[in-house]
């Protein structure tokens, strides 16, 4: 008797299952699929990129997850993608409980826009790392001259470095010209002259030194009293007179 009831109860089991599995099953698909996508973006002051551009790549490239079967999303895929541009430092994609893509952004922030000998344009960060996919116009400080990539963890990172240490350079140096001897000249925004900044070690002695003197020397006499300004020794500011 016991068994006949355990087989009773088993073959109800069973029935109710396979009820459940061809009709409930089928109706939950549109349940499973994905109901939006939440992106951020961070250190992204400039506003280099934004949420509707990324969502136009990922629509271009068939990878919008947007209404897709959650299963059927790789989100390494989409990583992969959204990480490969050199504007992203990082990138992560996961999914979510209730059915949503979230994509987490970190940007890389330009410090130097750079015009470099070969007539490439492209933008470097603190880290020295070349950005070369940003659509956007960006005022930033214009580095050009004798510009090759050798320089770009090298000379054009301790430059930008130096700068985004001080927001005062960020807004002072228009351009930064590079000879044949990596030498350096600055055009600055404010004031009628050119600073020779030479070589481009212990720039942040010379930076210093010659901020001291804008802000007891030319703040004085006039920002147009002298027409070149040589810092190529740290600890000297040598003026040039204006021809009057």
């Amino acid at each position: 008797m016991l068994k006949k009831i355990l087989k009773y109860i088993l073959g109800t089991l069973l029935l109710c299952y396979l009820v459940f599995a061809l009709v409930v099953v089928p109706c939950t698909k549109d349940n499973d699929s994905c109901k939006g996508v939440d992106i951020n973006i961070g250190n992204n002051s400039l506003g280099t990129i934004n949420d509707e551009t990324i969502v136009e790549m990922l629509m271009d490239e068939g990878l919008y997850p947007q209404d897709e079967l959650m299963d059927s999303i790789r989100c390494c895929d989409i990583e992969g993608f959204i990480g490969a541009m050199s504007l992203i430092k990082e990138c992560q994609v996961y999914k979510t409980n209730d059915n949503r893509i979230k994509v987490d952004i970190i940007c890389r922030e330009p410090v130097l826009k750079v015009l470099d000998k070969s007539g490439a344009t492209y933008y470097v960060d603190i880290e020295g790392k070349k950005i070369d996919d940003i659509k956007k116009p960006l005022l930033l400080p214009v580095a050009s001259g004798e510009i090759d990539d050798s320089m770009i963890d090298n000379e054009l990172q301790t430059v930008a470095v130096a700068m985004a240490k001080d927001p005062f350079w960020l807004a002072q140096i228009e351009q930064i010209y590079f000879n044949e001897k990596k030498e350096a000249v600055i055009t600055p925004r404010m004031g009628n002259h050119v600073i020779e900044l030479g070589s481009i070690r212990q720039i942040d002695e010379k930076f210093e030194n010659l901020k001291a003197f804008y802000q007891k020397g030319l703040n004085t006499v006039g920002w147009n009293k002298y027409s070149k300004l040589n810092i190529k020794i740290s600890n000297k500011v040598i003026c040039t007179k204006r021809d009057n």
